[in-house]
């Protein structure tokens, strides 16, 4: 039984995960203490630890631990680190749930529900991917209030526009890990 929940999961993360990268849009829900937000974003996922997000007035980039937050209104450039360990809107969104426990698998007429846990932070969550894999919603949650809620459409394989091109020219800099 184990390795059919694997396999499921085994799926996502080969849809997530293609040589050419993947692109799609999200609408993220968010409710973080007293933090409510929804967000419409533009995402293409070059690897586990290569992303770019685009929400409104910003570009986020994610290459390895460093994040480049682009604003294109104030045309300023912030530099920070991921927290190691940290769990949040970047690893869903591009598939990186480092010690992940599947709990569940339950499969619906086009969709299939990936329970999962996260033992050492005590979060659980799901992914709901369509039967190739491919994603379609997934959520964290913190406590029984706090949570990350990530609906995805339009979802391509290739095709990555934004990623490589990402070379702001910020009037500001500014360095929060140096």
């Amino acid at each position: 039984m184990m390795e059919e929940k694997n396999k499921w999961y085994s799926k996502f993360l080969d849809a997530m995960y293609v040589e050419s990268g993947v692109s799609f849009n999200a609408y993220i829900d968010q409710k973080q203490y007293e933090l409510n937000s929804e967000i419409l974003a533009y995402v293409e996922v070059v690897d586990s630890n290569h992303l770019l997000i685009e929400i409104d007035q910003e570009t986020i980039l994610l290459s390895g631990d460093t994040i480049q937050t682009y604003n294109n209104k104030t045309n300023q450039l912030v530099i920070d680190r991921l927290i190691d360990d940290d769990i949040g809107v970047f690893s869903l969104l591009s598939g990186n749930l480092r010690e992940v426990n599947i709990l569940k698998t339950t499969i619906f007429k086009n969709i299939v529900r990936i329970n999962f846990s996260l033992p050492s932070l005590d979060y659980k969550g799901f992914v709901e991917i369509l039967k190739s894999g491919e994603p379609k919603r997934m959520r964290l949650s913190y406590s029984s209030d706090q949570f990350i809620d990530i609906a995805i459409t339009g979802f391509r394989t290739g095709e990555l526009s934004k990623f490589g091109s990402f070379n702001p020219s910020p009037r500001e800099i500014i360095n929060l890990y140096e």
